[in-house]
């Protein structure tokens, strides 16, 4: 009896020991970056690249653990049900738990709560670099058009929770504070949010425009959005007023399965009865795809869209609209695409949320040229760098200091003088390349711009930024260069 008891102990007793071993077998199948929305920690090596010992592995293998053991998902879904049921609180702290069974994208509570994150300054200088956009857009021989989507609790504010207070209806964040701004701008923009309102109003299309367990519109909020986007441009389109729709409990929300991994809990999805019969060009993998063609015989004209990941479910309206169409979500904007090819139409689109990144980093093409530079009538300080981009061109970043209480949009000319005094003069965009500066701060004072290097010769240029102020002119010397364009 006694061996008996020794030998279920023993077994016991290593089976405790297993445990931890069989937790770090993850199943097979199982995504869990994808739920989370984020890389998971990769197996460390005992040394480095360079052959030495890694000193970090101890950390490192405890994040892999964290990361990669069994059940996981099924002990935070666990967790995230106790505190959802129980104590009405989210576990993910990018999920925020709503009203009726809505859930809301923590990074969008500044934006609902009237907490303007971007700067007076930072407005002016958004303002001013889609001008640029549009200008040269247009110089293309294309029409512009901006297209700034709502947060879904900018629409649906009535589910957020109360302990979120948004003031004023909204007023005084990015959104209120962008589109004020523009409203003595050429820009052509569309105010998305004034689209939502009046459908909700006159019953005009089915509720709700967003899904209730994703970040993101369904097919109606979509729907909505591309007539808003096509009556900007003034051409005529399909609206698909006629349009039957029924509902199918077929979504898989991101803030849903953020906040219980593995979830199989479907939202609803609004499927419109609408025969699309364009085709996709070349290799097509998703709607996540960095580019994306498509071809419409029977359609007219032809689409460049800079998009997010709210610019998927417009494709098939757009494609079934647009003889050919274009969807880049390359980063930066590569506006070159205008150089090499006609589109009738480019349309700007991004959320609400990332408003800040219209002066994170300058859209990609030739720059503008100045037509003259003014004179100075006082030193500034500026500094720059070069990040060389293919061999089409050489990109041109920095910063400059500016007055404190500086409130409008300073205007960057930068400029090439050779030996012989010829002069090749630039205008920059407002941006500050903040992962160029490994920054998490956009701040106010950056410039950016594209040189093509057909337009320069491998001999020593002699570089400055004129920074033209309201009530003064800066001229900053930035030093010698010789470009390699090898």
């Amino acid at each position: 009896m006694k061996k008996i008891a020794y030998l279920v102990y023993s077994i016991l007793f290593f089976a405790v020991c297993a445990v931890p071993g069989v937790m770090l077998l993850n199943r097979s199948g199982e995504d869990t970056s994808s739920a989370e929305k984020r890389q998971l920690a990769e197996m460390p090596s005992f040394k480095t690249e360079e052959g030495e010992f890694n000193s970090e592995f101890s950390s490192q293998f405890q994040d892999y653990v964290s990361d990669h053991f069994g059940f996981r998902q099924e002990l935070v879904s666990l967790d995230s049900h106790l505190k959802a049921d129980l104590l009405h609180v989210s576990a993910e702290e990018k999920v925020i738990i709503g009203k009726d069974g809505w859930l809301f994208y923590t990074p969008t509570v500044n934006d609902f709560i009237g907490r303007a994150t971007v700067s007076e300054l930072g407005i002016q200088n958004i303002r001013h670099n889609l001008e640029m956009m549009q200008e040269f857009t247009e110089q293309q021989g294309s029409q512009f058009v901006l297209a700034v989507v709502p947060n879904k609790n900018s629409v649906y504010d009535e589910y957020m929770p109360d302990y979120y207070y948004h003031n004023n209806g909204f007023c005084n964040n990015n959104y209120w504070n962008l589109y004020s701004a523009l409203e003595e701008s050429p820009v052509n923009a569309v105010y998305l949010r004034s689209y939502f309102y009046d459908n909700a109003k006159y019953d005009m299309m089915p509720e709700p425009f967003y899904h209730k367990q994703d970040t993101h519109w369904n097919n109606t909020g979509a729907l909505i959005g591309y007539r808003a986007m096509m009556d900007v441009t003034g051409l005529e389109y399909n609206s698909y007023s006629d349009a039957e729709y029924h509902i199918e409990q077929n979504w898989k929300g991101d803030l849903q399965n953020m906040l219980f991994p593995g979830s199989d809990v479907l939202d609803e999805n609004h499927i419109y009865d609408i025969d699309f019969n364009y085709t996709y060009q070349g290799r097509y993998h998703d709607s996540d795809d960095i580019t994306i063609n498509t071809k419409n015989d029977s359609g007219t004209g032809s689409l460049l869209m800079f998009r997010d990941s709210f610019g998927a479910a417009v494709i098939p309206y757009f494609s079934q609209n647009f003889q050919t169409a274009r969807y880049s979500r390359a980063r930066p904007n590569p506006l070159y695409n205008l150089e090499s090819s006609h589109f009738d139409v480019v349309i700007l689109e991004i959320v609400e949320r990332n408003i800040a990144w219209l002066q994170k980093e300058a859209p990609m093409h030739s720059a503008l040229k100045a037509d003259s530079v003014p004179e100075a009538d006082a030193q500034g300080s500026a500094e720059y760098f070069t990040d060389k981009n293919g061999s089409a061109y050489l990109q041109f970043y920095g910063t400059a200091e500016l007055p404190e209480t500086l409130a409008s949009a300073p205007e960057y000319i930068f400029t090439l003088t050779d030996d012989s005094g010829n002069m090749l003069s630039y205008r920059a965009y407002n941006c500050y390349e903040a992962d160029k500066f490994e920054s998490e701060e956009i701040l106010d004072n950056g410039w950016s711009l594209y040189v093509p290097t057909a337009e320069l010769t491998e001999q020593n240029y002699h570089l400055t930024l004129t920074v033209k102020l309201p009530e003064t002119c800066l001229t900053c010397e930035l030093g010698d260069f010789v470009p390699e364009l090898s």
